[in-house]
């Protein structure tokens, strides 16, 4: 298989999934106090994702072959911030005062996932445009 055919997958991927997310995202019902039994599960997972995302971000430095990871560090950042969000959006009519401390420990474990997510899209970006010629701005002129 081909570069670009193995690129142009994975972007599809990616794409699906921020989509599949943001699609779930709006069927979740919005009344205030929504107990929803997937809030832990998304929590749980933002947390590990982002600190996946760092490590493959950070591994990026390191390896001697990045752009075989490049596209794996957009998938786990991806899914690090989708699923913190996810997590966010189920308790976003609640008042923080309505909620069980269990809840509100849920959502701290959601916004480091997500804190941990933009930090991977931070190294990820860095990388990116310290490392290959194709995103360095090309001189204009004759």
């Amino acid at each position: 298989m081909s570069d670009e055919i193995r690129l142009t997958i994975q972007v599809v991927v990616s794409l699906a999934i921020i989509f599949g997310v943001l699609w779930w995202m709006w069927r979740l019902p919005g009344e205030s106090g929504v107990s929803s039994h997937w809030s832990s599960v998304l929590s749980f997972c933002s947390a590990w994702l982002g600190l996946a995302a760092v490590g493959v971000g950070a591994w990026l430095w390191w390896t001697t072959r990045p752009e075989r990871w490049a596209v794996a560090a957009v998938l786990v950042w991806s899914a690090a911030l989708s699923t913190g969000l996810l997590a966010l959006w189920t308790w976003r009519r609640t008042p923080p005062e309505q909620m069980p401390e269990a809840v509100l420990l849920q959502r701290l474990q959601a916004r480091v996932g997500v804190g941990l997510g933009l930090l991977a899209v931070t190294l990820w970006y860095v990388f990116m445009i310290m490392h290959f010629a194709a995103l360095r701005a090309v001189p204009q002129g004759g």
